[in-house]
């Protein structure tokens, strides 16, 4: 309901209607009760983020994009031959943002912030807008309809955690990065739907694709920009949305 009521063109005047709408509260305004169950669950998710090492992190990311990698990469989802690679990177983004406002622990700052800037690194480094631990070849792959395992799943991942990193831990350059992230899924899209057809783009999204519309509704609110507006709406499957539509 909140992101609709940013679509639909954000509060109402301070004079107008009442707002029929709740209004999230803010997590840099919400501290726990330091001793209850509450804080000691939140101080064991905030070790575990801190104990996470951000060079192994990153080490796919680097590389894909062909720079130099240090240490060991870590494995599970992260491991260098899994093709979801990359995700788990995304939902630490989204981690580390949400709980540095919750507790504004310093060491944890510097640590995401640093993700961030080599995954900037490695976007610059390509060129292109593209961002993943996997190489773009994936999504020809998907959209030639063979078998591959849910990259756009992992993409959504990244684009929300850097737009977490922007919207709740206020860093500028993650939005710059979902922007050429956006911009270059943008193209990829427009050039599927006129090689080929819109239904042909809509057959490769039979598969996992996290929530690539809800992050592009997303980043629409903040740019402002049609583009990702259209490109959101590319991602709203009909197969499912159309049936749930007539309902």
């Amino acid at each position: 309901l909140m992101l609709y009521r940013k679509l639909r063109g954000g509060a109402a005047a301070v004079d107008g209607p009442a707002d029929p709408f709740l209004s999230e509260a803010s997590l840099h305004d919400v501290r726990l009760q330091p001793g209850t169950v509450y804080w000691q669950a939140q101080q064991t998710n905030l070790e575990y983020l801190l104990l996470l090492d951000a060079d192994r992190l990153v080490w796919s990311f680097r590389t894909q994009a062909g720079l130099t990698a240090t240490g060991t990469p870590y494995g599970g989802w992260e491991g260098p031959n899994v093709e979801l690679r990359g995700h788990f990177v995304g939902h630490y983004l989204s981690a580390t943002a949400k709980m540095w406002a919750s507790t504004h622990n310093d060491t944890l700052r510097a640590k995401m912030s640093s993700v961030v800037d080599v995954l900037n690194d490695c976007q610059q480094k390509m060129g292109t807008g593209y961002l993943s631990a996997f190489p773009s070849e994936f999504f020809d792959r998907a959209e030639a309809l063979t078998t591959v395992w849910a990259p756009y799943y992992t993409i959504h991942k990244i684009m929300q955690g850097l737009l977490d990193q922007y919207t709740v831990a206020g860093n500028s350059k993650a939005l710059e990065m979902v922007v050429g992230m956006a911009n270059y899924f943008s193209d990829r899209v427009k050039n599927v739907i006129q090689k080929y057809s819109i239904e042909r783009h809509w057959a490769s999204l039979n598969e996992e694709t996290g929530g690539m519309n809800d992050v592009l509704y997303q980043l629409y609110t903040i740019t402002d920009d049609l583009k990702h507006l259209t490109l959101a709406h590319l991602f709203d499957k009909p197969c499912f949305l159309g049936l749930l539509a007539v309902q």
